[in-house]
Formats: structure tokens, C-alpha cells, sequence
């Protein structure tokens, strides 16, 4: 009797790093270069925040209606102002989103169930919550923090209180998990190489009997 192959599966390789401090674009480089697929955990809660969502309507109820569009969905930037500057706030909203946002993640996951090749998550607070558990590894995207200041303030157009109140919000991006460190306070060339060499290296740390 022949026993069974296992099923294939991606290896789930984990991206997480400050605001502005491009690792969506990481993660977009990582497709270019042959991931399977980008998910971003903030896109998934833009998703969630949507008009007539369940998680909008949680939102409206404990921040007030004023953090709602006309059409009912969030308006992030204001229930930005709110959280970023109230650990508390941010905390209440983390709580509310968070368990959609992982259910929304591992339904994408297991879709792939079959496949094999490299999923990239990436989500902010990675190391400190249960999507780590899926990780086969972990990059960090770090930046200087007067170069988050000056892309938010300048590319983003947010004032520098707004920028500093998200800036200081991060969560500490140190763990015995993280396999990798990815500094992008240099140029995007500079940014693609050091992604392409990490690339490589997994890819062949993982082929390795």
C-alpha cells in the first residue's frame, strides 16, 4: 500500500513593520519575484469597514456616529484622530476588528490549501497576535523614524501631530521570531535588492532537506 502524500501547502512567510515604513511595498516586490500572494491585513479591514458591514456598525456604536460617512462605512482618518491619540480607544477598536480581520485571513489561506509557493501576510501587529502562529518565517521592514515623519507628513499630507501620535502607536517590532530585518531608509533600489538577496536566501533555506 502506498501511503499518501501529504496535501501541499504555501509556506505563509510573515511581513510586519512600523507605518511608512513600506513594507506593502515589500510585499508587492515579493510578488513580483514569485510569491503566490500579498495579503494585507489593513486591506482586509478596509474591507470590513465598508458600508452595511457588521464591523461599521460596531465601529459607529462605540466610537459615535461622527467616525461614519453619510453611506454608513468608516471614515478612517477621523476614527484615525480618535485611536492613535487614546491607547485605550485604539485597544477597543483592536478588539472589535481583529477577530474579523484573522477570520477574513485564514479563509484566504486555507483557499490555498493544494498549492505550493509562498504567501506573504503582512500585518502591523504580527508578532503580537495569533497569525503568527501560521508564519514559517518572519520579516521586519524598519525605517528611520525621521524618514516615517517625513513620508507621512509629505506623501500621506498628515500634519506632524498626526503623524508622531501614529508613529509613537506602533507596537515593538523585536521578537525571537523574526528572521529577517529589511532596513528601507534608503533608496527603492537599494530596498529591491536587499528584498531579492532575503528572497533567494529563504527560498533556499526552506528547499534545504
Amino acid at each position: 500500500m502506498v501511503a499518501e502524500r501529504p496535501q501541499a501547502r504555501p509556506r505563509i512567510l510573515g511581513l510586519t513593520g512600523g507605518i511608512a515604513s513600506g513594507k506593502s511595498t515589500v510585499g508587492e516586490m515579493l510578488v513580483g519575484l514569485g510569491a503566490l500572494r500579498h495579503i494585507d491585513a489593513d486591506k482586509v479591514i478596509h474591507q470590513l469597514m465598508r458600508h452595511g458591514s457588521p464591523t461599521a456598525a460596531a465601529i459607529g456604536k462605540r466610537f459615535g456616529g461622527e467616525v461614519l460617512r453619510p453611506d454608513g462605512s468608516v471614515d478612517r482618518e477621523r476614527l484615525g484622530g480618535l485611536v492613535f491619540a487614546d491607547r485605550e480607544a485604539l485597544a477597543d477598536l483592536e478588539d472589535l476588528t481583529h477577530p474579523a480581520v484573522r477570520e477574513v485571513i485564514r479563509s484566504d489561506i486555507e483557499a490555498l490549501d493544494g498549492s505550493e509557493g509562498v504567501v506573504v501576510l503582512d500585518a502591523v501587529k504580527l508578532l503580537q497576535g495569533e497569525l503568527l502562529k501560521l508564519c514559517d518565517a518572519v520579516w521586519v521592514v524598519r525605517t528611520d523614524p525621521e524618514v516615517q515623519l517625513r513620508r507621512l507628513t509629505t506623501n500621506r499630507g498628515m500634519s506632524q501631530h498626526d503623524a508622531l501620535s501614529r508613529i509613537h502607536a506602533q507596537p515593538s517590532f523585536d521578537s525571537p521570531a523574526v528572521t529577517a530585518v529589511i532596513d528601507n531608509s534608503g533608496s527603492l533600489d537599494a530596498l529591491g535588492a536587499r528584498v531579492q538577496s532575503l528572497w533567494e536566501a529563504q527560498l533556499q533555506a526552506w528547499a534545504a532537506p
